[in-house]
Protein backbone atom coordinates (compact mmCIF):
# COMPACT_ATOMS: atom_id res chain seq x y z
CA UNK A 1 0.00 0.00 0.00
CA UNK A 2 1.43 3.13 -1.45
CA UNK A 3 1.81 5.99 1.25
CA UNK A 4 -0.62 9.01 0.31
CA UNK A 5 1.01 11.85 -1.52
CA UNK A 6 1.14 15.28 -0.48
CA UNK A 7 1.75 18.44 -2.83
CA UNK A 8 2.22 21.57 -0.53
CA UNK A 9 3.54 25.05 -1.71
CA UNK A 10 3.92 28.15 0.73
CA UNK A 11 3.24 31.96 -0.89
CA UNK A 12 4.17 35.24 0.97
CA UNK A 13 1.30 37.38 1.57
CA UNK A 14 2.20 39.68 -0.95
CA UNK A 15 3.19 36.98 -3.48
CA UNK A 16 1.27 35.79 -6.08
CA UNK A 17 1.46 32.36 -8.50
CA UNK A 18 3.59 33.28 -11.43
CA UNK A 19 1.39 31.66 -13.66
CA UNK A 20 -1.62 28.89 -13.36
CA UNK A 21 0.99 26.07 -14.20
CA UNK A 22 3.20 27.54 -11.05
CA UNK A 23 0.42 25.87 -8.80
CA UNK A 24 0.58 22.08 -7.44
CA UNK A 25 -0.69 19.77 -9.76
CA UNK A 26 -2.59 17.68 -7.84
CA UNK A 27 -3.94 14.34 -7.87
CA UNK A 28 -7.66 12.85 -6.36
CA UNK A 29 -7.00 11.72 -3.11
CA UNK A 30 -3.09 12.56 -2.95
CA UNK A 31 -2.48 9.42 -4.53
CA UNK A 32 -0.42 9.16 -8.12
CA UNK A 33 -1.30 7.11 -10.79
CA UNK A 34 -5.07 7.29 -9.80
CA UNK A 35 -7.02 5.60 -12.92
CA UNK A 36 -8.14 8.18 -15.70
CA UNK A 37 -11.50 7.75 -14.71
CA UNK A 38 -11.50 8.74 -11.27
CA UNK A 39 -9.59 11.89 -11.96
CA UNK A 40 -11.54 12.91 -15.52
CA UNK A 41 -15.21 12.45 -13.39
CA UNK A 42 -15.21 16.48 -13.18
CA UNK A 43 -14.13 17.28 -16.41
CA UNK A 44 -17.83 17.65 -17.47
CA UNK A 45 -19.44 18.50 -14.86
CA UNK A 46 -20.78 22.22 -13.36
CA UNK A 47 -18.34 24.87 -12.15
CA UNK A 48 -16.28 23.71 -9.11
CA UNK A 49 -17.71 25.51 -5.16
CA UNK A 50 -15.03 27.47 -3.37
CA UNK A 51 -16.42 27.31 0.09
CA UNK A 52 -14.88 30.29 2.86
CA UNK A 53 -14.12 28.74 6.10
CA UNK A 54 -13.95 31.99 8.23
CA UNK A 55 -14.03 32.54 12.28
CA UNK A 56 -11.98 34.67 14.82
CA UNK A 57 -8.62 33.03 16.25
CA UNK A 58 -8.78 29.34 17.50
CA UNK A 59 -12.97 29.26 16.71
CA UNK A 60 -12.10 25.90 15.44
CA UNK A 61 -11.97 26.88 11.80
CA UNK A 62 -8.67 24.08 11.27
CA UNK A 63 -10.61 21.76 13.03
CA UNK A 64 -13.80 21.85 11.33
CA UNK A 65 -11.37 22.01 7.63
CA UNK A 66 -9.74 18.54 8.71
CA UNK A 67 -12.47 17.06 9.26
CA UNK A 68 -14.27 17.92 5.71
CA UNK A 69 -10.99 16.20 4.30
CA UNK A 70 -11.55 13.14 6.18
CA UNK A 71 -15.08 13.10 5.10
CA UNK A 72 -16.80 9.99 4.99
CA UNK A 73 -18.26 9.82 1.02
CA UNK A 74 -14.88 10.13 -0.22
CA UNK A 75 -14.62 13.79 -1.71
CA UNK A 76 -11.51 15.28 -2.89
CA UNK A 77 -10.86 18.44 -2.06
CA UNK A 78 -8.32 21.47 -2.29
CA UNK A 79 -7.43 23.68 0.11
CA UNK A 80 -6.06 27.40 0.18
CA UNK A 81 -4.52 28.44 4.08
CA UNK A 82 -3.91 31.59 5.19
CA UNK A 83 -2.23 32.33 8.21
CA UNK A 84 -1.72 35.34 10.22
CA UNK A 85 1.95 35.33 10.78
CA UNK A 86 5.61 34.29 9.37
CA UNK A 87 5.06 31.18 9.82
CA UNK A 88 1.70 29.37 8.56
CA UNK A 89 1.09 27.15 11.12
CA UNK A 90 -2.41 26.15 10.03
CA UNK A 91 -1.00 24.83 6.69
CA UNK A 92 1.27 22.23 8.32
CA UNK A 93 -1.87 21.37 10.13
CA UNK A 94 -3.34 20.57 7.60
CA UNK A 95 -0.66 19.95 5.34
CA UNK A 96 -0.59 16.02 6.04
CA UNK A 97 -4.34 15.73 5.42
CA UNK A 98 -5.38 17.95 1.95
CA UNK A 99 -4.85 16.21 -1.92
CA UNK A 100 -3.33 19.70 -1.92
CA UNK A 101 -2.52 22.44 0.18
CA UNK A 102 -1.65 26.17 -1.27
CA UNK A 103 -0.60 28.55 1.72
CA UNK A 104 -0.33 32.49 2.11
CA UNK A 105 1.52 33.22 5.03
CA UNK A 106 2.22 36.19 6.67
CA UNK A 107 -0.55 38.17 6.04
CA UNK A 108 -4.57 38.66 5.49
CA UNK A 109 -5.51 36.80 2.06
CA UNK A 110 -8.41 39.32 1.95
CA UNK A 111 -5.66 42.55 2.05
CA UNK A 112 -2.48 41.29 1.23
CA UNK A 113 -2.76 39.02 -2.16
CA UNK A 114 -4.57 40.85 -5.02
CA UNK A 115 -7.70 38.78 -6.58
CA UNK A 116 -5.09 37.88 -9.75
CA UNK A 117 -2.65 36.18 -7.47
CA UNK A 118 -6.09 34.50 -5.62
CA UNK A 119 -7.41 33.54 -9.07
CA UNK A 120 -4.45 31.98 -10.52
CA UNK A 121 -4.10 30.01 -7.83
CA UNK A 122 -7.81 28.43 -7.60
CA UNK A 123 -7.25 28.13 -11.58
CA UNK A 124 -4.66 25.20 -10.38
CA UNK A 125 -6.69 23.74 -7.88
CA UNK A 126 -9.63 23.82 -10.60
CA UNK A 127 -7.45 21.94 -13.55
CA UNK A 128 -9.53 19.02 -14.63
CA UNK A 129 -7.07 16.52 -14.09
CA UNK A 130 -7.31 16.89 -10.51
CA UNK A 131 -10.78 15.61 -9.97
CA UNK A 132 -11.42 17.76 -7.41
CA UNK A 133 -15.07 18.06 -6.24
CA UNK A 134 -14.85 21.25 -4.05
CA UNK A 135 -12.17 23.58 -2.91
CA UNK A 136 -12.03 25.03 0.57
CA UNK A 137 -10.20 28.48 1.24
CA UNK A 138 -9.53 29.13 5.30
CA UNK A 139 -9.20 32.43 6.11
CA UNK A 140 -7.16 34.06 8.97
CA UNK A 141 -8.74 34.77 12.15
CA UNK A 142 -8.74 38.10 11.60
CA UNK A 143 -9.89 38.40 7.97
CA UNK A 144 -12.25 40.14 6.84
CA UNK A 145 -14.75 38.01 5.16
CA UNK A 146 -16.59 40.53 2.78
CA UNK A 147 -13.88 41.20 0.93
CA UNK A 148 -12.83 37.64 0.22
CA UNK A 149 -16.38 37.19 -0.91
CA UNK A 150 -15.86 39.77 -3.09
CA UNK A 151 -12.47 38.50 -4.22
CA UNK A 152 -13.79 35.04 -4.93
CA UNK A 153 -17.47 36.02 -6.42
CA UNK A 154 -15.75 38.32 -8.85
CA UNK A 155 -13.35 35.78 -10.41
CA UNK A 156 -14.32 35.10 -14.28
CA UNK A 157 -13.38 32.10 -14.35
CA UNK A 158 -16.09 29.32 -15.90
CA UNK A 159 -14.20 26.08 -13.78
CA UNK A 160 -15.32 27.70 -9.97
CA UNK A 161 -17.96 29.76 -8.41
CA UNK A 162 -18.37 30.98 -5.05
CA UNK A 163 -19.62 27.68 -2.71
CA UNK A 164 -20.68 30.07 0.05
CA UNK A 165 -19.19 31.29 3.55
CA UNK A 166 -18.98 28.96 6.65
CA UNK A 167 -18.23 30.85 9.97
CA UNK A 168 -17.52 29.05 12.76
CA UNK A 169 -17.99 30.47 16.29
CA UNK A 170 -16.90 29.55 19.46
CA UNK A 171 -19.37 29.03 21.91
CA UNK A 172 -17.48 29.77 24.94
CA UNK A 173 -16.06 32.97 24.04
CA UNK A 174 -17.98 34.09 20.92
CA UNK A 175 -19.93 36.73 23.16
CA UNK A 176 -16.81 38.11 24.92
CA UNK A 177 -15.74 38.12 21.03
CA UNK A 178 -18.25 40.15 20.13
CA UNK A 179 -18.18 42.32 22.96
CA UNK A 180 -14.57 43.28 22.19
CA UNK A 181 -14.54 43.20 18.36
CA UNK A 182 -17.88 44.11 16.99
CA UNK A 183 -17.36 43.85 13.79
CA UNK A 184 -17.52 40.06 14.28
CA UNK A 185 -21.44 40.33 14.86
CA UNK A 186 -20.79 41.69 10.75
CA UNK A 187 -19.34 38.77 10.04
CA UNK A 188 -22.32 36.42 11.33
CA UNK A 189 -24.57 38.44 9.56
CA UNK A 190 -23.19 38.22 6.26
CA UNK A 191 -22.58 33.96 7.08
CA UNK A 192 -24.16 31.39 4.62
CA UNK A 193 -24.05 28.92 7.62
CA UNK A 194 -23.12 29.52 11.32
CA UNK A 195 -20.82 26.53 12.79
CA UNK A 196 -21.48 27.00 16.59
CA UNK A 197 -18.22 24.83 17.52
CA UNK A 198 -16.96 23.61 20.99
CA UNK A 199 -20.74 22.96 22.68
CA UNK A 200 -19.38 20.32 24.93
CA UNK A 201 -17.32 23.37 26.80
CA UNK A 202 -20.57 25.27 27.81
CA UNK A 203 -24.02 23.76 29.65
CA UNK A 204 -26.92 24.06 27.84
CA UNK A 205 -28.11 27.45 29.28
CA UNK A 206 -25.30 28.86 27.57
CA UNK A 207 -25.68 27.42 24.28
CA UNK A 208 -29.19 28.15 23.82
CA UNK A 209 -27.94 32.13 24.22
CA UNK A 210 -25.54 31.78 22.25
CA UNK A 211 -27.74 30.16 19.52
CA UNK A 212 -30.14 33.04 19.86
CA UNK A 213 -27.79 35.65 19.75
CA UNK A 214 -26.24 34.46 16.52
CA UNK A 215 -30.02 33.85 14.91
CA UNK A 216 -30.62 38.17 15.96
CA UNK A 217 -27.28 38.61 14.13
CA UNK A 218 -28.61 36.31 11.12
CA UNK A 219 -32.11 35.32 11.03
CA UNK A 220 -32.05 33.50 7.61
CA UNK A 221 -28.50 31.42 7.62
CA UNK A 222 -29.09 27.53 9.08
CA UNK A 223 -27.23 27.15 12.46
CA UNK A 224 -25.43 23.89 13.32
CA UNK A 225 -24.07 22.51 16.51
CA UNK A 226 -20.69 20.98 17.01
CA UNK A 227 -18.67 19.62 19.27
CA UNK A 228 -15.68 19.07 17.20
CA UNK A 229 -16.08 21.03 13.59
CA UNK A 230 -17.57 17.87 11.68
CA UNK A 231 -20.67 18.92 9.48
CA UNK A 232 -21.53 16.92 6.69
CA UNK A 233 -19.75 18.10 3.61
CA UNK A 234 -22.66 16.75 1.19
CA UNK A 235 -24.53 19.91 2.20
CA UNK A 236 -22.14 22.17 0.83
CA UNK A 237 -21.47 20.60 -2.03
CA UNK A 238 -21.90 17.46 -4.36
CA UNK A 239 -19.10 15.06 -4.50
CA UNK A 240 -18.44 13.34 -7.77
CA UNK A 241 -19.81 10.07 -8.76
CA UNK A 242 -16.97 7.18 -7.94
CA UNK A 243 -17.17 3.84 -9.97
CA UNK A 244 -17.92 0.98 -7.58
CA UNK A 245 -15.41 -0.87 -6.58
CA UNK A 246 -15.30 -4.67 -7.21
CA UNK A 247 -15.81 -6.26 -3.85
CA UNK A 248 -13.70 -9.66 -4.56
CA UNK A 249 -10.68 -7.28 -5.77
CA UNK A 250 -8.24 -6.50 -3.35
CA UNK A 251 -7.51 -2.97 -3.91
CA UNK A 252 -5.79 0.34 -1.94
CA UNK A 253 -7.13 1.88 0.52
CA UNK A 254 -7.80 5.86 -0.72
CA UNK A 255 -6.45 8.47 1.84
CA UNK A 256 -9.75 9.50 3.22
CA UNK A 257 -9.58 5.77 4.59
CA UNK A 258 -6.29 5.68 5.76
CA UNK A 259 -7.08 9.20 7.65
CA UNK A 260 -10.57 7.58 9.56
CA UNK A 261 -9.01 4.17 10.04
CA UNK A 262 -11.24 2.12 8.43
CA UNK A 263 -11.43 0.34 5.29
CA UNK A 264 -14.54 -0.45 2.35
CA UNK A 265 -16.73 -0.99 5.30
CA UNK A 266 -16.87 2.05 6.73
CA UNK A 267 -20.04 3.47 8.18
CA UNK A 268 -21.78 7.16 7.84
CA UNK A 269 -19.45 9.02 10.11
CA UNK A 270 -21.78 9.95 12.87
CA UNK A 271 -24.69 10.59 10.34
CA UNK A 272 -23.68 13.94 9.97
CA UNK A 273 -26.83 14.26 7.50
CA UNK A 274 -29.07 14.44 10.26
CA UNK A 275 -27.65 18.07 11.24
CA UNK A 276 -29.20 19.18 7.63
CA UNK A 277 -32.35 18.72 5.45
CA UNK A 278 -33.30 19.08 2.33
CA UNK A 279 -36.35 19.26 0.15
CA UNK A 280 -36.25 17.91 -3.04
CA UNK A 281 -39.49 19.22 -5.68
CA UNK A 282 -40.09 17.88 -9.62
CA UNK A 283 -42.15 21.05 -10.85
CA UNK A 284 -43.53 19.86 -14.36
CA UNK A 285 -44.43 22.18 -16.89
CA UNK A 286 -41.71 25.52 -17.53
CA UNK A 287 -40.83 27.79 -14.96
CA UNK A 288 -41.13 31.64 -14.72
CA UNK A 289 -37.49 32.78 -14.77
CA UNK A 290 -38.03 36.27 -12.75
CA UNK A 291 -39.73 34.47 -10.20
CA UNK A 292 -36.93 31.13 -10.26
CA UNK A 293 -34.30 34.29 -10.33
CA UNK A 294 -35.53 36.37 -6.98
CA UNK A 295 -35.74 32.54 -5.13
CA UNK A 296 -32.60 31.68 -6.12
CA UNK A 297 -31.34 35.60 -5.09
CA UNK A 298 -33.28 35.94 -1.86
CA UNK A 299 -33.00 32.38 -0.27
CA UNK A 300 -35.62 30.75 2.00
CA UNK A 301 -34.79 31.34 6.20
CA UNK A 302 -32.43 28.20 7.22
CA UNK A 303 -31.30 27.77 3.43
CA UNK A 304 -27.85 27.35 2.42
CA UNK A 305 -27.77 25.93 -1.17
CA UNK A 306 -29.88 25.29 -4.24
CA UNK A 307 -29.69 23.58 -6.81
CA UNK A 308 -31.36 22.36 -9.94
CA UNK A 309 -31.89 21.78 -13.37
CA UNK A 310 -34.33 24.02 -15.04
CA UNK A 311 -36.85 24.40 -18.12
CA UNK A 312 -38.12 28.14 -18.41
CA UNK A 313 -40.17 30.15 -20.09
CA UNK A 314 -38.82 31.88 -23.08
CA UNK A 315 -36.23 29.68 -23.59
CA UNK A 316 -35.51 26.85 -25.58
CA UNK A 317 -32.63 25.19 -23.46
CA UNK A 318 -32.04 23.88 -20.14
CA UNK A 319 -30.34 25.32 -17.81
CA UNK A 320 -28.44 24.30 -14.33
CA UNK A 321 -28.74 26.63 -11.67
CA UNK A 322 -26.73 26.94 -8.44
CA UNK A 323 -27.17 29.49 -5.35
CA UNK A 324 -25.29 29.84 -2.37
CA UNK A 325 -26.44 32.77 0.00
CA UNK A 326 -27.49 34.71 -2.99
CA UNK A 327 -24.59 34.69 -4.88
CA UNK A 328 -26.28 32.31 -8.28
CA UNK A 329 -24.38 30.89 -10.74
CA UNK A 330 -26.29 29.55 -14.33
CA UNK A 331 -25.01 27.03 -17.00
CA UNK A 332 -26.11 25.48 -20.16
CA UNK A 333 -26.62 22.16 -19.66
CA UNK A 334 -26.72 21.35 -23.10
CA UNK A 335 -29.74 20.14 -23.48
CA UNK A 336 -31.71 22.23 -26.43
CA UNK A 337 -35.06 20.78 -27.39
CA UNK A 338 -38.01 21.27 -25.08
CA UNK A 339 -39.10 17.80 -24.27
CA UNK A 340 -43.33 17.69 -24.90
CA UNK A 341 -43.80 17.19 -20.70
CA UNK A 342 -41.03 19.55 -19.31
CA UNK A 343 -40.28 19.16 -15.76
CA UNK A 344 -37.76 20.66 -13.56
CA UNK A 345 -35.56 19.72 -10.45
CA UNK A 346 -34.94 21.55 -7.33
CA UNK A 347 -33.20 20.67 -4.44
CA UNK A 348 -32.77 23.42 -1.15
CA UNK A 349 -30.82 22.33 1.66
CA UNK A 350 -29.99 23.90 4.64
CA UNK A 351 -31.05 23.62 8.71
CA UNK A 352 -34.72 24.10 9.84
CA UNK A 353 -36.10 24.25 6.49
CA UNK A 354 -39.88 24.45 6.73
CA UNK A 355 -40.39 22.10 4.30
CA UNK A 356 -44.10 22.71 3.28
CA UNK A 357 -43.58 26.21 2.77
CA UNK A 358 -40.02 25.70 0.88
CA UNK A 359 -42.11 23.14 -1.34
CA UNK A 360 -44.89 25.86 -1.71
CA UNK A 361 -42.67 28.38 -2.85
CA UNK A 362 -40.72 26.34 -5.66
CA UNK A 363 -44.02 24.54 -6.82
CA UNK A 364 -45.38 28.04 -7.44
CA UNK A 365 -42.63 28.70 -9.89
CA UNK A 366 -44.44 27.36 -12.52
CA UNK A 367 -44.97 29.80 -15.43
CA UNK A 368 -48.51 30.68 -16.34
CA UNK A 369 -49.81 29.41 -19.77
CA UNK A 370 -50.08 33.38 -21.04
CA UNK A 371 -46.95 34.72 -19.21
CA UNK A 372 -45.58 37.45 -21.35
CA UNK A 373 -42.44 38.55 -19.87
CA UNK A 374 -40.27 39.32 -22.72
CA UNK A 375 -37.02 40.67 -20.67
CA UNK A 376 -37.73 37.81 -17.98
CA UNK A 377 -35.59 35.16 -19.09
CA UNK A 378 -32.69 38.06 -18.87
CA UNK A 379 -32.76 37.53 -14.77
CA UNK A 380 -31.11 33.81 -15.35
CA UNK A 381 -29.18 34.65 -18.38
CA UNK A 382 -27.19 37.30 -16.23
CA UNK A 383 -25.67 34.95 -13.77
CA UNK A 384 -24.37 32.60 -16.69
CA UNK A 385 -20.30 33.15 -16.72
CA UNK A 386 -19.29 35.91 -19.42
CA UNK A 387 -18.33 33.97 -22.04
CA UNK A 388 -21.68 31.81 -22.34
CA UNK A 389 -24.27 34.95 -21.67
CA UNK A 390 -24.85 35.29 -26.05
CA UNK A 391 -28.02 33.03 -26.70
CA UNK A 392 -26.67 29.60 -27.43
CA UNK A 393 -23.07 29.90 -28.03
Amino acid sequence: MRCAHQQHRELSGSARPRTARGVPRLRAGGHRGRPRELVSVRRHREAIPVVIVAGFLGAGKTTLLNALLANPVGARLGVIVNDFGAINIDALLVAGQSAGTISFGNGCLCCSVDADGLGQALAGLADPAAGLDAIVVEASGIAEPRALIKMIAGIADRAIRYGGLVYVVDVAAVTATVRRHPEIGGHIAIADLVVVNKADLVDGETLAEVLAKVAELNPTAPRVVTSDGRIDCTALFDPAPRPDDDADVPRQLTLDELLRGEGPECGHGGHLHEQFNSVSVQVPGVLDPRRLAQVLERPPTGCYRIKGVVWLAGADEQFGVHAVGGFVRTERTGSRRLPAAPGSSLVVIGTGLDEARVRALLEGLVAAPDLDDEFGILGIMRHLPAASQLPND
